[in-house]
């Protein structure tokens, strides 16, 4: 009876040495889990907040094409395209010393009257000069290497290398010898390179777009 009492005795102490030894892992185990929880959420958050912190770097704001004249002052010649109808193609010709040359631009008239021009991009002012056939122009070319260019102007109101933001006043419009049937006018030209584009296709888009 003694022997199989002792037996009982041993198998049930071992048994509660086993539970003890069991549930002190388990209580390890917890805390350790607890920690790793701990330290993966502090690395997710850090994590988002280095995202958010990039993405507000990457930030850029994108420009749109903008008219380079106010309100009420319209288009009379548009820029030549082969696929246009006659009529339309026709309106995009420039007649210069009896031969017809496509325009490569568009022209803005306000009734032969002055009217400001502005920057139709903000940038800086790469070309200033005064051609005796076209008049003042004045060219302002962006980060992108997109390039707004206005031609006829009577005055200009922008300096060489001057940075310019969009909708600023930089001249006024006028008369030239290349076009002298327009008589009081702007040409506009835009242009990426050495690529020119259509501006009165581009008006009220994203610069981004040209290309």
């Amino acid at each position: 009876m003694k022997k199989r009492s002792f037996k009982y005795k041993k198998a049930l102490g071992i048994t509660l040495a086993l539970a003890v030894f069991l549930g002190g892992i388990g209580v390890v185990q917890r805390i350790l889990d607890n920690h790793t929880s701990d330290f993966e959420d502090e690395s997710v958050v850090k994590v988002e907040e280095n995202k958010d912190n990039k993405d507000k770097k990457e930030e850029k704001t994108i420009e749109t094409l903008k008219a380079p004249v106010k309100d009420g002052v319209g288009i009379v010649r548009y820029f030549y395209n082969k696929d246009d109808d006659a009529a339309k193609q026709e309106q995009s010709l420039i007649l210069f010393e009896g031969v017809y040359r496509p325009n490569q631009g568009i022209d803005y008239s306000n009734k032969n009257e002055a009217f400001d021009i502005l920057a139709a991009i903000s940038g800086t002012v790469t070309k200033k000069t005064n051609d005796p056939v076209l008049g003042w122009i004045v060219t302002i070319t962006n980060g992108d290497k997109i390039s707004t260019t206005y031609e006829s102007l009577s005055k200009v109101s922008v300096e060489l290398n001057q940075t310019v933001k969009q909708g600023d006043v930089i001249g006024t419009s006028g008369e030239n010898v290349y076009e002298a049937d327009l008589k009081n006018h702007l040409h506009f030209i835009l242009q990426k390179e050495d690529q020119l584009f259509n501006p009165e296709k581009y008006l009220g888009q994203a610069l981004n777009t040209i290309k």
